[in-house]
């Protein structure tokens, strides 16, 4: 039957010459098929469209023709042809050169009386329409993705305004939702007077600026940019704008012009006569009170050399200085100018350097008129010549200060009882060098120095008991008196008349005193250290987790940034608690075998990085001749030279680091001393300084303090530190060449003998442990704590059950044979200790697995405390990832015997 239909429509095709003529002409492809599908005729604009000759279509294999989906499609259109109804639908065919073409195809049923006896197929040719409308789809996709995740705000409007679309940035720019401000008109939410011409703006390249409503109320500057869309016959019909918030950029210019005002009024209305020159040392801009003590008009002034007003005999000195300040060296000196009546004037002289992109671009002057000050100090300087005699032959200390506070004699009783020279002392304030910190070892801030309110109000003061302090850093209880000097009703400053009272009785109840503020102190940072250190193990342990992910470059650059502060703050915070525990006397020492090489090699490793960044060679050298291990408090010597080191890779900035340590034996073979030595060619340290570097708090500068930072605690620490293990430390520096820090540890040697040391076999355990799968219990009430002992241990690949409180831990350890338990110290319901000390009262020792203290406390009592409850060992928050994997090796599952913590 199939055959018979099949030649039937070989006869229709072949009739008609009309139809013939329209087939071999027509632009669309033109084909026939049988029942079956299979191509029996084609014109010439089928093989222009499918590359293919109607004979070569017989060996050609449907898959080479049509994409699975189009080929199902084709034989279910056959289907529904047969069945007598016409099918037109779009369909994708491959070219003969393996291109994917498209075509809108048409079947249409040829018939013979009732019967289907084949299937016309029209295709044409629709690729390029196709492609324009994918490109334009993507394009579209591509928009709607910017317009979504943009940062700035994008809204299309209506020629009158209405907000066609407005991108979700809205929320976090103005507070409102897109479809709250949809529909509505932007014009009203801008300022009265601000909203443009939206036609207009549309042609201003720098677009506009206006002031938009918040949801809460307030309005924000925004700079809008506008483009018009266009429809049929180049009408515009909508606006596409783009608006930023310039909020802060217009705060800034307003700050910008305050600041320009302000140093307008500084200039010109300062009480001082001041300057700028140019760097041939010419006046660029002076105020009036420089004009006045000259005596010389402005616009003379102007382009003239400052060296001009100089006495000759003072202009070496103005040249030495200047040449200093271009260098970027701030200069402070007295010299001595003329004005043009030939009247000699004493002055002081600021000059700082104009820098402008790292480049000195010019000098600020600021010049005091102190020939009346200058003339009072002789006279007192001469007034202390005929009292020398008295003054050198009392008992009591006596020293002067002028107006600013600055010493201005100093008999020896002083200095005696300060430790100084009388040269070391004058011409300085006296405040920050013998007054400084109070009894109780906080600063003392000099506005609340009696001394000091003494010069300001002219009130003569008597302090019955207080303290000052010696060069070497030792203090000594004082009674003074303090009595301002005043000359024709003016302050021109002060005498102070003192003894040292220290006595038995004041000893002890200063030692007393201290001891309380210690102890209070102590307890205090204690509880601050938990209360910082659960939201600090937070941060530090969030952002270890984040740095590990995936991140774009300007996120990984952020959490860096993150986690360099708190790791800083952490420091900083250990600091402040070890300052607490030397301060209070409760500083406990260790005394066990260490290995000193490995000590030397985690203190590099830990250093290498930021030298490598800095280009930096730090190198350590280990005296040959020092045994391999030796017995000490191998913790705080390693603090030591931590903090030494950390100091000299912090204010060395080209050059290198030399470490190395010595060995000087004692009398008996087994006693020596390690000399340790720390140089660096970094930014060294002026000779007059050197004596604040031990002192609590201190910072040598301002500038050095804001650019290299920290608390001031490092040296003070590492010194008591020294001294407790009854060592030294001393400094030798050179400014602007480097320094070496170098102090001296008493030890004993150890003999090497056959057994593993205990670093030896955690190495080994190291090796055993990454071998072993464990079953782990968390004990942890904090969410976030909670979250990242889990992460940490999921980056360590192991798993671990959780409890939120004693209770639970204990029935989950009854119930479960657990490897290892992190147990944290403060939980409701039941805290760790409780549970700890109630399991090994229920369960036997055998079943109890090792409970691993997870603690905010990190003084050594605390941490004692857990070892004597029966814990384990210990982990200080914030929790660090390689802290938690050392105590997963040390006490993980193992056939070696373990050994206590390190």
């Amino acid at each position: 039957m199939d055959h018979n239909k099949t030649e039937t429509l070989k006869r229709i095709i072949s009739e008609g010459s009309s139809y013939r003529s329209l087939f071999f002409n027509h632009p669309d492809a033109i084909y026939v098929m049988d029942i079956k599908g299979n191509h029996i005729d084609a014109n010439p604009s089928f093989e222009r469209l499918s590359g293919y000759k109607i004979e070569e279509l017989a060996g050609v294999s449907r898959d080479r023709i049509s994409p699975p989906e189009s080929e199902n499609r084709r034989v279910q259109f056959i289907e529904d042809v047969l069945a007598g109804r016409s099918v037109s639908e779009a369909m994708a065919f491959y070219h003969k050169d393996g291109s994917v073409k498209h075509a809108q195809v048409t079947y249409i049923p040829i018939t013979e009386g009732d019967d289907v006896v084949g299937i016309y197929g029209i295709a044409k040719d629709v690729t390029d329409k196709v492609i324009i409308e994918q490109e334009l789809q993507q394009t579209q996709e591509k928009y709607q993705v910017l317009a979504e995740h943009a940062q700035d705000l994008i809204t299309t409007c209506a020629i009158d305004g209405e907000l066609l679309y407005v991108s979700p940035s809205v929320r976090a720019l103005l507070g409102y939702e897109p479809e709250e401000v949809a529909g509505k008109s932007f014009k009203s939410y801008c300022y009265p007077g601000d909203y443009p011409d939206p036609l207009l703006i549309s042609n201003i390249g720098h677009g506009c600026k206006m002031r938009v409503l918040h949801k809460d109320g307030h309005y924000i500057w925004m700079e809008t940019l506008a483009k018009p869309v266009t429809g049929e016959h180049g009408k515009i019909t909508q606006i596409v704008s783009i608006s930023r918030d310039i909020t802060q950029q217009k705060d800034a210019d307003r700050r910008l012009r305050e600041s320009r005002e302000r140093y307008k009024s500084l200039f010109e209305y300062n009480p001082a006569a001041v300057y700028s020159l140019d760097l041939e040392g010419n006046y660029s801009a002076v105020n009036s009170n420089m004009v006045q003590m000259l005596d010389i008009p402005r616009s003379k002034l102007i382009g003239q050399s400052f060296l001009s007003n100089l006495d000759k005999r003072e202009r070496q000195k103005g040249e030495t200085g200047f040449e200093l300040v271009k260098q970027g060296k701030p200069q402070y000196y007295e010299t001595r100018v003329v004005n043009s009546s030939g009247r000699k004037i004493e002055v002081s002289v600021t000059n700082v350097p104009i820098i402008i992109d790292n480049e000195v671009v010019g000098v600020y002057g600021i010049v005091s008129d102190i020939t009346e000050r200058k003339e009072y100090t002789e006279r007192i300087q001469e007034l202390s010549k005929q009292h020398e005699l008295i003054l050198n032959t009392v008992t009591e200390g006596i020293y002067g200060l002028d107006a600013d506070g600055i010493t201005m004699f100093m008999n020896p009783a002083a200095a005696s009882m300060f430790g100084y020279e009388a040269h070391e002392f004058i011409g300085k304030s006296s405040h920050p060098i013998i007054h400084h910190t109070r009894a109780d070892g906080s600063y003392f801030p000099k506005e609340e120095c009696p001394i000091h309110m003494t010069v300001l109000d002219g009130h003569a003061r008597s302090v019955t008991e207080d303290v000052f302090w010696r060069k070497d850093g030792s203090s000594f209880l004082v009674q003074y008196q303090v009595t301002p000097i005043i000359d024709e009703g003016q302050i021109r400053g002060a005498v102070v008349v003192f003894n040292d009272v220290t006595g038995e009785r004041e000893i002890v109840r200063a030692k007393e005193t201290a001891e309380l503020a210690a102890q209070a102190k102590s307890e205090f940072l204690s509880r601050v250290s938990h209360e910082i250190r659960t939201p600090m193990n937070g941060i530090v342990g969030m952002t270890e987790l984040l740095v590990g992910t995936d991140l774009s470059e300007e996120q990984r650059e952020y959490a860096q940034i993150i986690q360099e502060s708190g790791d800083a703050l952490l420091n900083i915070l250990n600091d402040i608690l070890d300052f607490s525990k030397l301060e209070s006397g409760k500083m406990a020492l260790a005394f066990e075998p260490f290995s000193l090489r490995k000590m030397l090699e985690q203190v590099a490793e830990l250093f290498k990085p930021r030298a490598d960044e800095k280009h930096l060679d730090i190198r350590f050298r280990l005296n040959p001749n020092i045994p391999d291990y030796m017995a000490g408090d191998s913790m705080r010597i390693r603090q030591i030279l931590v903090n030494l080191v950390g100091n000299a890779l912090k204010f060395t900035d080209q050059g290198s680091i030399d470490v190395t340590v010595d060995i000087i034996k004692g009398s008996k073979p087994e006693d020596s001393v390690l000399d340790f030595a720390v140089q660096d060619t970094g930014i060294g340290i002026p000779a007059d300084k050197q004596d604040q570097l031990f002192q609590s708090f201190s910072q040598l500068h301002p500038v050095i303090n804001r650019k290299y930072g920290g608390t001031g605690l490092g040296l003070v620490i590492s010194k008591r530190l020294v001294e407790i293990m009854g060592g030294s430390i001393s400094v030798e520096s050179t400014e602007g060449e480097g320094s070496v820090f170098r102090f001296a540890i008493p030890t004993t040697r150890v003999e090497a003998s056959g057994e593993k040391s205990a670093s030896e076999f955690q190495h080994d355990r190291t090796r055993q442990s990454d071998k072993v799968a464990m079953r782990i219990l968390v004990a942890e009430d904090h969410p976030v704590n909670r979250k990242i002992l889990q992460e940490y241990l999921e980056k360590l690949g192991y798993e671990a059950d959780v409890c939120t409180n004693g209770v639970e831990a204990i029935d989950a350890i009854s119930q479960n044979a657990y490897d290892i338990v992190l147990m944290d110290i403060h939980m409701p319901v039941m805290d760790g200790l409780k549970a700890t000390n109630l399991l090994h009262r229920l369960i036997p020792e055998d079943r109890i697995p090792p409970i691993i203290a997870v603690t905010g406390n990190s003084r050594r009592e605390d941490k004692e405390a857990c070892l004597e409850i029966g814990m384990r060992d210990f982990i200080s928050k914030p929790v660090m990832l390689s802290e938690l994997k050392r105590v997963l090796q040390q006490w993980g599952p193992s056939d070696e015997p373990r050994i206590g913590p390190s």
